[in-house]
């Protein structure tokens, strides 16, 4: 399968924090007046120390992942971060599109074609997939040349993903905080790929060889600003984007584009975003907490409704809502038979348990999480309650049933008691079942 991957890939430098740290730093900087304050006047943005901690606290509290923007490089000094680490960060391949396009590449891909916005060095070296490939102008003519061979960035686009564990404690203002599920923030600087930067040679091969694509797998649209330094909106950003996944689809009414959602900098922009591109991709993806917003029911049954609802208003084929116990995917029965669908889920799942056992994700390891994980057991049971709610039939550990018109499947995800890291879980869940669909995809 070849598959083209954009809009966001950069450098995930990944920090594990500590809650007796994050306490000791407060107390030390007499900060604790100032960040229940913010606590209680939430920051859109990090502008300080102070607002990452706020937000950070907020989220361990809560056991959520977020995004926000960082407004300058040197909002979040260095020094400040060190101090609030269990160890030295990591540096990942990072960027929803940049996980997804090596997953892709390790999991079987023929080709994967990511635009990249900075190849620097310690970027290109991040990649590990045999198949990727990406496009750069050569004496005027377009070469597809492996990442290592693609440097022309200085700067790297680096991305600070606070990690934290379940169980993890801390303590604000004499209250302490009890961390319920590992989760992670992410500190976003990154000028090019908040503005959905891609390169002439990117737009020009992938228009020129679209025909040879199987999919698109496109993301990064949630870093988009309501407005930028230089007077620009997002629509000016958006607007040539959209115009050339238009073209995509015109030369390859074939090609299947999946469109993954995230956590939008602006919610302001969100529906808007989704609203123009629901009429061009055949599917979408977002996790529960992007779905659901403030419903707190976070059931399948929820989902299930609310899904076959949102499918209909947005009138796209497929919407697939990944939890951390379960995923639901509600489709029109053209797109895809229930069986290939629930083993396209099970796949993915396989991919995400991979990573968060080994650190890795290929076929080795995606098989290696089938043989030594279980299913997650909140996911069974939610399984086997929307089965005998709605009559549905069991297939490979996943039930489908049909609603209004639609085909929905769900599949539990796998459980890793103790995860090597949970960063890019839900992109490389979403690679593997997309892979898989396209492979299975009617012909």
């Amino acid at each position: 399968m070849n598959v083209i991957c954009c809009c966001n890939v950069n450098i995930d430098s990944v920090c594990a924090v500590s809650g007796a740290k994050i306490t000791e730093y407060i107390k030390k900087n007499d900060l604790s007046d100032e960040i229940k304050h913010l606590i209680g006047n939430p920051p859109n943005q990090i502008n300080s120390i102070s607002d990452l901690l706020a937000i950070l606290l907020m989220h361990m509290e809560n056991g959520t992942g977020g995004e926000f923007l960082v407004d300058t490089p040197d909002a979040i000094p260095e020094s400040a971060i060190q101090s609030l680490l269990t160890g030295e960060p990591m540096l990942r391949l990072g960027g929803n599109a940049g996980i997804a396009a090596d997953a892709l590449s390790n999991l079987g891909a023929s080709l994967v074609i990511p635009s990249v916005a900075c190849p620097s060095r310690k970027q290109v070296d991040l990649f590990t997939g045999d198949a990727i490939r990406i496009p750069v102008y050569q004496n005027g003519d377009i070469s597809l040349l492996k990442p290592g061979d693609t440097v022309v960035c200085e700067e790297d686009a680096l991305h600070y993903v606070f990690d934290f564990k379940k169980g993890d404690e801390l303590t604000l203002c004499g209250k302490t905080i009890s961390v319920p599920n590992n989760n992670r923030i992410i500190a976003t600087y990154d000028p090019k790929n908040i503005s959905l930067y891609m390169d002439d040679a990117f737009m020009d091969y992938s228009l020129a060889h679209i025909k040879e694509m199987d999919g698109a797998l496109i993301s990064g649209f949630h870093l988009l600003r309501n407005t930028y330094p230089d007077g620009s909106t997002y629509i000016d950003c958006l607007q040539p984007i959209l115009d050339h996944l238009k073209r995509w689809k015109s030369v390859n009414p074939d090609i299947r584009i999946h469109f993954e959602s995230g956590d939008f900098l602006d919610g302001s922009i969100t529906d808007f975003i989704i609203s123009r591109l629901s009429d061009i991709v055949d599917s979408i993806g977002m996790n529960e907490e992007e779905f659901l917003k403030d419903d707190a029911d976070t059931s399948a049954r929820n989902i299930i409704e609310r899904s076959v609802k949102s499918i209909n208003e947005l009138g796209i084929s497929r919407l697939c809502i990944h939890t951390r116990d379960f995923i639901v995917s509600v489709f029109n029965p053209a797109y895809m038979d229930a069986r290939s669908e629930i083993d396209a889920l099970n796949f993915g799942a396989s991919a995400s348990g991979a990573l968060a056992l080994s650190g890795h994700a290929n076929i080795t390891s995606a098989h290696a999480a089938t043989m030594n994980l279980q299913p997650n057991n909140a996911g069974v049971r939610e399984c086997l309650s929307v089965q005998e709610y709605y009559h549905g039939k069991q297939v490979n550990g996943g039930v489908h049933l049909q609603l209004n018109g639609y085909t929905v499947c769900v599949a539990p995800s796998l459980h890793c008691e103790s995860p090597v890291t949970t960063v890019g879980m839900g992109d490389t869940m979403t690679a593997g079942v997309f892979l898989r669909e396209l492979e299975h995809r009617p012909t």
